[in-house]
């Protein structure tokens, strides 16, 4: 699944910072909105961050990537909050191609444009085992070998239990976004005007460069209800 070998890592962090050595990264396109952990990697790894904007589902935006495609060699898609980001447009853009799969599993198609797959395994992530990071890749690596792989079984059952739940609120009259995606499985985020609960940052704020438009007319309008197992 993913890729030929899988690998057991400390953290979430520590599988994206193997993935751009790996990868050989210099310059690495990352989008602003999402896990602040994924800033954290690029920076450790002594790789330069070229942050960009998300469209209105919360995704990385690909015309914000066009306009420094040139200046990269490899971006980091995560698919945010369970919602599927089309990963084959990128793959004409010569850019190394890291997926991060921490928000989101069992939907298809994810990793098969990618050079390297990763999850973060942390609390509250889609695969929550209290901590830790796997890592796919088709290099063998001088790293443990993971003894407790995925089965397709239990993500198939994951995949099930959360699409129930988003039905569920969807139902309740809760316009969740990224409801209109094929084959995406919803977690509980929605625009609201008073958020109780704001889910991230936009990096580009913490990193204190780079504008991001889209991000910023919606940042500090959403909440989410938790779906999690």
């Amino acid at each position: 699944m993913y890729k030929k070998y899988q690998y057991n890592t400390e953290t979430g962090t520590k599988a994206l910072e193997i993935a751009l050595k790996i990868c050989k990264s210099k310059k690495v396109i990352i989008p602003t909105y999402t896990c602040e952990d994924v800033l954290t990697a690029v920076l450790n790894a002594g790789c330069k961050p070229i942050i960009v904007d998300c469209n209105k589902n919360l995704q990385i935006d690909v015309a914000s990537v066009l306009k420094v495609v040139k200046e990269a060699d490899t971006i980091i898609i995560p698919h945010m909050f369970g919602i599927q980001n089309q990963v084959a447009p990128f793959k004409n853009f010569n850019l190394k191609i890291i997926e991060d799969l921490s928000q989101c599993h069992g939907l298809p198609g994810l990793g098969d444009f990618a050079d390297v797959v990763v999850t973060s395994l942390n609390k509250s992530k889609w695969l929550d085992k209290k901590g830790g990071g796997y890592i796919w890749t088709d290099e063998k690596l001088n790293i443990d070998l993971s003894t407790d792989h995925i089965s397709d079984c239990n993500i198939k059952t994951k995949y099930n239990n959360r699409v129930t739940r988003a039905k569920e609120l969807l139902n309740a009259g809760l316009d969740l976004i990224g409801k209109d995606i094929p084959n995406s499985w919803l977690r509980g985020m929605y625009f609201t005007g008073t958020p109780t609960r704001k889910p991230y940052i936009p990096l580009h704020k913490i990193y204190g460069k780079f504008d991001c438009p889209i991000v910023d007319s919606y940042s500090n309008k959403i909440d989410w209800v938790s779906i999690f197992d």
